[in-house]
């Protein structure tokens, strides 16, 4: 595993948990450029032999790895077409505050009813439209629970509330802020019930 720091660093969700990978947007263009099809039946194995290169991918986890990075390199594509190659986040410090929903897929009947409210696009459709998937969790707004609140078959957890009063340290660990609401930069928390005065 070659550990270049020229390679671009990227975090997409895979499964249920945000990984962040190194080389996926050499990766993605590689094959864009070779003009592979991302319905070819060998895109996902050979995206996970690119991705090989740079990370670590776990045994049990290959199947999932696979199918994130056919809706990534899905969603790369369509993006060249349209002529914007590179997402950036609203807000790139989301990273160190991670508020996101999780779905359950056993639980997901696929009504679709929490792709109607969410403002930001954060979920979107597996590539058979049957289940809702976490697409971009860095634009959920922190607090946001609308998509939970809807889900008919309580499908959708959010993180605790606490969540959005924690602070990552440069070590990966966790601190709670003394005051709940010190550090928080929202002026009111939708889902927290506290209001600040700024």
């Amino acid at each position: 595993m070659d550990t270049n720091t020229k390679l671009s660093y990227q975090q997409i969700m895979i499964g249920r948990a945000m990984t962040g990978l190194i080389g996926l947007r050499e990766a993605l263009e590689r094959l864009a450029q070779e003009g592979i099809a991302p319905d070819d039946p060998k895109v996902g194995s050979r995206l996970l032999a690119e991705i090989r290169k740079h990370n670590y991918v776990p045994r049990p986890a290959i199947a999932e790895y696979e199918q994130a990075l056919i809706r990534e390199y899905r969603r790369y594509l369509q993006a060249r077409e349209k002529g914007t190659q590179e997402h950036l986040w609203r807000d790139p410090r989301k990273e160190h505050h991670p508020w996101f929903p999780t779905i359950f897929e056993e639980k997901c009947d696929g009504c679709g009813a929490c792709l109607g409210v969410c403002p930001n696009d954060v979920l979107g459709w597996n590539p058979e439209h049957t289940k809702v998937l976490v697409l971009e969790p860095y634009e959920c707004a922190p607090g946001c629970q609308l998509c939970a609140k809807v889900c008919p078959r309580k499908a959708i957890v959010m993180p605790p509330k606490e969540a959005l009063h924690q602070r990552v340290d440069s070590f990966g660990g966790t601190a709670t802020f003394p005051d709940p609401c010190a550090g928080c930069s929202l002026g009111s928390c939708e889902g927290c019930d506290k209001i600040r005065s700024k």
